[in-house]
Order: structure tokens, then sequence, then C-alpha cells
């Protein structure tokens, strides 16, 4: 009980530690990137004001113009997407999902298997990003340290649970001594994803062995829906 309670509290820490290291990057990111595109629009309408008469230099601040604010948008945009993914509100879960999974099959020589079942209005606004980014860090550990060339995400419902899948062919590891390792130390990406399944009640197992791949499987008991712990953020 003191090794999990002291587990739970360096967790915690490293939590609190990741979100503060998340702020500072974030107003870095708007500083430096949002900002350098903002200043670049207001200087560039200020010069062609200042040259009225001159129609060929006033086009091409125009484009610059046009050019910073795309700039800024994709800023705007990859900065919220990091914080909250915006297809989850505009598209729901099952879109959401689907859609990140996609693109990261179309950018990536692993060839993924995609199967997802509806499970829009499943699960609680709070708790739906938190399924979305267990999704997301599980294909993302596959994709940092499997050497996976195939993997598979399965995620179906029926009347008593939703079940996730997550399987790749790749090297595969020993889950105790992942486990067993602190927070902040190469086990920090499973520890969230067991938090992230704690806080929402749901079960989960990783079968994996070297050179024998590795399968994670999470389960959320549809029974439990109303008593479910809600975890908000990101």
């Amino acid at each position: 009980m003191r090794r999990a309670h002291a587990a739970q509290e360096s967790f915690s820490r490293q939590l609190i530690e990741s979100q503060e290291q998340h702020r500072k990057r974030i107003a870095a990111e708007l500083h430096d990137g949002l900002g350098q595109s903002l200043a670049i629009i207001k200087s560039r309408a200020a010069l062609s004001l200042s040259q009225p008469a001159d129609h060929e230099k006033a086009i091409e601040q125009l484009e610059e113009i046009s050019e910073a604010a795309v700039h800024a948008i994709d800023e705007v945009r990859e900065i919220a997407y990091n914080l909250r993914p915006y297809q989850l509100d505009r598209l729901g879960l099952t879109r959401a999902l689907e859609t990140m999974l996609q693109t990261t099959a179309n950018a990536n020589l692993i060839k993924f298997n995609i199967q997802i079942d509806e499970i829009d209005d499943v699960f609680e606004k709070e708790s739906e990003i938190n399924l979305y980014r267990i999704v997301q860090e599980s294909v993302g550990n596959i994709l940092k340290h499997a050497d996976a060339t195939e993997a598979r995400v399965w995620i179906k419902k029926d009347e008593k649970e939703v079940e996730i899948s997550i399987q790749d062919n790749g090297k595969g590891f020993h889950p105790e001594a992942a486990h067993s390792r602190e927070p902040g130390r190469g086990g920090f990406g499973l520890f969230g994803i067991s938090e992230r399944v704690r806080m929402m009640r749901g079960q989960h197992v990783i079968n994996s062995a070297p050179g024998s791949g590795t399968t994670v499987t999470i389960k959320f008991d549809l029974k439990n829906k109303n008593e479910r712990t809600n975890g908000g953020g990101n």
C-alpha cells in the first residue's frame, strides 16, 4: 500500500509538472509563432497604408499579409488541437477517432487495420477527451517504440461494454518492467494511460513479450456509466 501510494504521489507530481511544462510551451508558441505572424500582418498593413498610391507595392504587401494569416491560422489550429481536438465537438467522438487514426496511418509506413463502432454519446463529454488521449497515446507508443509494420485498432461496443483493442506486431517488451519505472523515466506514457483508464473506472491489460508484439485491451462497463468518475483535462 505504501508503494502504491508513493507511485500515485509520484505520478501526481509528474502530471502537475507536465501540465506546467505544457502551459509554458503553449505560451512560447503563442509568443514566438502566432505573435510573430500577427506582428508581420500589422507591419505589412502599416507599410501598405503608408504608401496608398503605390498599387503594386500594396498588392505585394497584401500577399504577404495573406501568407502570414494562413500561417497564423495553422498555428492556432495546432495549439487548439493539443488542448482539445476540435473534431471532438465538431464531428463527435467516433469520427474524431477515425480522423486521427486515418491521418496517422496515412503519415506512416505502418499498415493499420481500423474498425470503430459508433460510440457517440456513450461517455460523458469530460470522459471523451480521456478516451481520445488513451487511443492517441497507445498509437503513439507504437510509432515511437514498437518498430512495427502492422497495427490494429478496434473499438467494439455492445449492450454491456466498450472494448478497445490496440495491437502491433513490433518488438514487444516486458510489461512488468515498464510498469515498475517511475513516471518520467520511460514509464510515464503507460502510467498516464493507466491513470486515465482508472479515472474512467475501466480495466486494462497489456500483453507483450520481447519479439512477440503488444496488445493493449481496455474495457469500460456500460453498467457503470452513471457512476464513472470523469477525468477532464487534456
